[in-house]
C-alpha cells in the first residue's frame, strides 16, 4: 500500500532467501583428515550425468519475468512485444517478427541477438546486462528447440508459473512481518493472519500457533470469512508480477480446504469482500478492475475498470445490491452490481483512498486514506460529504463498523485504534501498539477487537470497555 510497507516485505523475503535453520546453527568442527594408505584404493569413477533439457516454466520463465515482463505485458507492450504467452513470445513484436525465436538456431533468433552485450539496442533496455550465465541458458535453450513445458503456448505463462513453483517456507520466521490482514474465525476462537507465502492461525484465548496454511501467493492482503461461516477468502499476490484471489471452504473444527482460484491476474490482489447473502464476493488490486464473481460457480458476474490506479478496498452495502471502492488515484466510488454500472464518484480526500465501508443503514459511505481524516459521504446525492473526521495522526489504513452496527473502528499510522459511535463521535482509544496498524478484525458477536502492525504484532482487545487481552508476534517461531 505505501513504499515503506512494499521495502519492509520485500526485505523480509530477502531473509527469507537467505537464511535457514542450518546457517543457524553452530558449525561442526571439522573431522581430521585420515592417514594415507599404504595401498590407495582406486577410486570409483562415478557415472556422468546426463545434462537435463532447459525448462522454460523452471529455468526460463523466471529470467524472463526478472528482466523482461515489465516492458512486454499486455497493459505495456514496448515495441508491440508480449510476452506472457509462448505464442506471443516466439511471434515477435514490431522488431523480430517472425525471426524472434528460431527453433535450434540461437544465432538466428532475435531474441538471443537482442539480449547479448553488443546487440543495437540491447536488451533489457538502458538497463545492466543479463549476466553471462543467463545468456548461456537462454542460448541453451534456444539450441535445445526452445520448446514450451506448460499446457497451452496461448496460456498466459507467467500465471503457470506460479501455480507449479513451491516456496520453502522456514519453520521459525528470521523476521517479523507487518501484519496487512486479519480475520476472526467463525467461532471467535482463532484469527487468521497474513504471513510469507501462507496465513497463519492463532488461538484467540492464549496467542499461541493454531495452524498454518502454505502454498499462498507472497504476500496476503486481505482475510475474509463469509457471514455465512463456510468460505474465507484471500487477496494476495507477487508485487507487479502475480496476484490471485482464492477461495477455502470452512470444514469442521475450522479447518481449511481449497476450493477454487477466484481471480488470477498480473499484479496483486488487494482486496476481497463478500457480500451479505454470502453467494458473491468482490475483488479488486493493481489491475485497476472491480470484479464480482459467484462463491459456488466462480463466474464472473461483473467486472469494471472506472478507476485510473490501484483499487485497495471494495465493500458491499448492507442489501447486498451496491458496492464501494477505494483507489490509490484518490477516489472512492460506488458501483450498482445488478445494473453493472458506475453511479457516483467521491473525490473528497485529494489522496489515496485506503479503507471503505458503508454505514449500517446503507445510506452512506465511510472512507478513509492518506489524508488522515475519516469522511462520510452521500453515494445517493452526487457523492456529496455528510462530515469529517480529523485528529487522525497519519494515514488511516482499516475502517470496519461492528457487527451491531454500533461502532465505527477506525487505525492507521498513529498507532491507535479508535472506537467510534456509528456517526463518527469518539468512543475510546485503544492504545498499545509500537507501529503502524495494518488490519482490524472483530468477532462476530462484537465483543473482541484485534489489530495489525507493521513490527508483526496482533492485539486482542475487549469490545466493551477497550480493556487490553494479550498481544502475540504473528510470525511463526520468531524470538527477538
Amino acid at each position: 500500500m505505501t513504499r515503506a510497507l512494499l521495502f519492509a516485505t520485500m526485505l523480509f523475503a530477502a531473509q527469507i532467501a537467505t537464511s535457514s535453520p542450518a546457517q543457524d546453527a553452530k558449525a561442526k568442527p571439522k573431522a581430521p583428515a585420515p592417514s594415507k594408505p599404504a595401498v590407495p584404493a582406486k577410486p570409483a569413477v562415478p557415472a556422468k550425468a546426463a545434462k537435463q533439457p532447459v525448462s522454460f516454466l523452471h529455468e526460463v520463465a523466471p529470467v524472463l519475468v526478472e528482466n523482461c515482463i515489465a516492458c512486454h505485458n499486455p497493459r505495456k507492450s514496448e515495441s508491440k512485444y508480449v510476452m506472457t504467452t509462448f505464442e506471443q513470445l516466439a511471434k515477435g513484436g514490431r522488431q523480430g517478427e517472425g525471426m524472434t525465436l528460431v527453433h535450434g538456431k540461437p544465432d538466428e533468433s532475435y531474441l538471443i541477438e537482442s539480449i547479448r552485450p553488443d546487440a543495437t539496442p540491447r536488451m533489457p533496455y538502458k538497463l545492466d546486462p543479463l549476466p553471462g550465465d543467463k545468456i548461456a541458458l537462454l542460448e541453451r535453450w534456444v539450441s535445445e528447440g526452445g520448446k514450451y513445458d506448460g499446457g497451452s503456448p496461448s496460456e498466459d505463462w507467467t500465471i503457470l508459473m506460479h501455480k507449479v513453483e513451491r516456496v520453502s517456507i522456514p519453520e521459525v520466521y528470521p523476521a517479523t512481518l507487518p501484519i496487512t490482514a486479519l480475520a476472526f474465525s467463525p467461532d471467535g476462537l482463532t484469527v487468521a493472519a497474513s504471513g510469507f507465502h501462507e496465513l497463519t492461525l492463532w488461538s484467540t484465548q492464549t496467542g499461541a500457533p493454531a495452524g498454518r496454511r502454505d502454498g499462498q501467493a507472497e504476500r496476503l492482503y486481505r482475510l475474509a470469512y463469509s457471514p455465512d461461516g463456510k468460505w474465507l477468502a484471500v487477496a494476495s499476490g507477487d508485487p507487479g508480477i502475480y496476484g490471485v484471489a482464492r477461495l477455502f471452504r470452512v470444514e469442521a473444527g475450522g479447518k481449511l480446504e481449497p476450493a477454487r482460484d477466484l481471480v488470477e491476474t498480473q499484479d496483486v490482489v488487494f482486496a476481497v469482500a463478500f457480500s451479505p447473502d454470502s453467494k458473491r464476493v468482490a475483488v479488486a488490486g493493481a489491475d485497476r478492475a472491480v470484479r464480482v464473481v459467484e462463491v459456488e460457480t466462480g463466474k464472473v458476474v461483473f467486472q469494471v475498470e472506472d478507476h485510473a490506479d490501484w483499487v485497495l478496498d471494495v465493500a458491499f452495502s448492507p442489501d447486498g445490491k451496491r458496492l464501494a471502492s477505494g483507489s490509490r488515484d484518490k477516489s472512492a466510488k460506488v458501483f450498482d452490481v445488478d445494473k453493472k454500472e458506475s453511479l457516483v464518484t467521491f473525490p473528497g480526500h485529494l489522496q489515496p483512498v485506503y479503507a471503505v465501508a458503508f454505514t449500517p443503514d446503507g445510506k452512506g459511505v465511510v472512507s478513509g486514506g492518506e489524508d488522515a481524516h475519516v469522511r462520510f459521504w452521500n453515494p445517493d446525492a452526487d457523492g456529496k460529504q455528510i462530515r469529517s473526521i480529523d485528529g487522525f495522526g497519519g494515514s488511516v489504513y482499516a475502517l470496519m463498523f461492528t457487527p451491531d452496527g454500533q461502532n465505527l473502528l477506525a487505525a492507521g499510522a498513529d498507532k491507535v485504534v479508535r472506537v467510534m459511535s456509528d456517526k463518527g463521535s469518539s468512543v475510546r482509544k485503544l492504545e498499545g501498539h509500537g507501529d503502524w496498524i495494518y488490519s482490524l478484525a472483530v468477532t462476530r458477536d462484537g465483543k473482541t477487537i484485534a489489530s495489525g502492525s507493521w513490527d508483526g504484532q496482533v492485539r486482542l482487545w475487549n469490545r466493551a470497555d477497550g480493556k487490553f487481552l494479550r498481544a502475540f508476534t504473528a510470525a511463526p517461531g520468531f524470538k527477538k
